[in-house]
């Protein structure tokens, strides 16, 4: 019997088809171990090229951007603080007034 809908994950090593068939074209399951090896290693190659591109990007970028996106990255930091703080303060606030509901109701609840 043919597999005609075959999933493959060869990161989680996992291959499964909608009939009872073996999945072999993968690399997966029963299938070849040298098109399983030769597929991670092509996987990993492209891992690898997009890595070194980056690298380089990011080299690029900070040498021409560099002041400037530390000067934004300076008031983003600023600012999220602020709001952050804010709301650590609305917090607390909340907190206080979920204590004082409670004494109220746990004094009305006495009488």
């Amino acid at each position: 019997m043919e597999c005609k809908s075959e999933t493959c994950d060869i990161e989680h090593a996992t291959c499964s088809c909608s009939s009872d068939a073996e999945c072999h074209d993968c690399g997966c399951g029963s299938g070849d171990p040298i098109s399983r090896v030769v597929s991670e290693w092509h996987g990993a190659f492209h891992d690898a090229l997009h890595e070194a591109q980056v690298e380089r990007l990011k080299k690029r970028i900070d040498a021409n951007f560099g002041p400037t996106m530390d000067k934004i990255a300076d008031a983003m930091f600023e600012t999220a603080s602020k709001v952050f703080q804010s709301m650590l303060v609305q917090s607390e606030s909340k907190r206080e007034l979920e204590s004082k509901l409670q004494k109220i109701f746990s004094e009305t609840g006495r009488r």
